[in-house]
């Protein structure tokens, strides 16, 4: 399939409502504008508040944005309330809002993982009892947790990070079990890399590496990061219909970097 067909691809949301958090720029703005050509309805959250009107006014039509900070249980309420008084219900809820920290966990003070925890993981877990009353009486709905690799697999130097990711596939598959007697399906998506915006506050630590995580990327069974828009068709994907049979799952978007690495060379024998 050409670049162009793949672009050109969407999953249908017609008169879907979808909730989509950290929706100011990245994956987040992505997932917003791949779930508009499939017709949804969309209230964006984010802290960026420029970024975000910026986005919702790109995407146009039924697109809303309200600053959202995912940490604050009653920014929550005002969110999910804004939503219902438009449309009246809440089909989906992509949890996406995230913060990175590369650190050694010798080296990450207890307030930074903290602060890593309260947006990563305890505000998914605030965002699900948020929509959960509406989504019980609608008896559906699907709530979509992007995490990741850290959280499926060992690596160093995100201690924090890792932290709240293996937090949220727990949270994903606790939720699926309580809440799939409700209709309500809760699913996530790993991503390797994909989201480069993410790394900008580390570019200048990182750049001192740059081999080392090139190899690292390019030992994967399909070499390099995923694409931002395989990540957000990873999330539409457990979003829609097409998934209605899954829940508690993990979707790795990863190019097969939780499966292993690819060693040079061996191939040839």
């Amino acid at each position: 399939m050409s670049e162009a067909a793949r672009s050109d691809f969407h999953f249908e949301f017609e008169d879907r409502v979808l909730l989509v958090t950290g929706a100011a720029r990245g994956l987040g703005a992505c997932i917003a504008e791949r779930a508009a050509a499939g017709g949804a309805r969309l209230l964006l959250g984010d802290i960026r508040d420029a970024q975000g009107e910026a986005v919702a006014k790109k995407i146009g039509g039924a697109v809303r944005y309200l600053h959202l900070d995912v940490a604050q249980e009653e920014e929550w309420t005002r969110w999910v309330e804004a939503a219902l008084s438009e449309w009246g219900r809440i089909d989906a809820l992509v949890n996406n809002a995230a913060i990175l920290h590369i650190g050694t966990l010798e080296n990450t003070p207890a307030e930074v993982a903290l602060q890593v925890l309260r947006v990563n993981t305890l505000g998914p877990y605030l965002g699900i009892r948020a929509v959960l009353p509406a989504m019980k009486r609608q008896g559906e709905g699907a709530i979509v947790n992007i995490a990741s690799i850290d959280g499926m697999t060992g690596m160093n130097g995100v201690s924090a990070y890792a932290t709240s990711k293996w937090g949220l596939r727990g949270l994903t598959k606790s939720a699926a079990m309580e809440l799939g007697r409700h209709g309500i399906r809760v699913n996530c998506v790993c991503p390797a890399g994909g989201n480069p915006e993410m790394y900008e506050p580390w570019a200048e630590t990182l750049s001192g590496i740059s081999e080392e995580t090139r190899a690292y990327t390019d030992n994967r069974a399909i070499p390099g990061n995923a694409p931002m828009e395989a990540i957000a068709d990873g999330a539409l994907f457990l979003a829609s219909d097409a998934s209605r049979q899954c829940t508690g799952i993990d979707l790795p978007v990863d190019g097969g970097a939780s499966v292993g690495h690819f060693i040079p060379g061996f191939n040839d024998f």
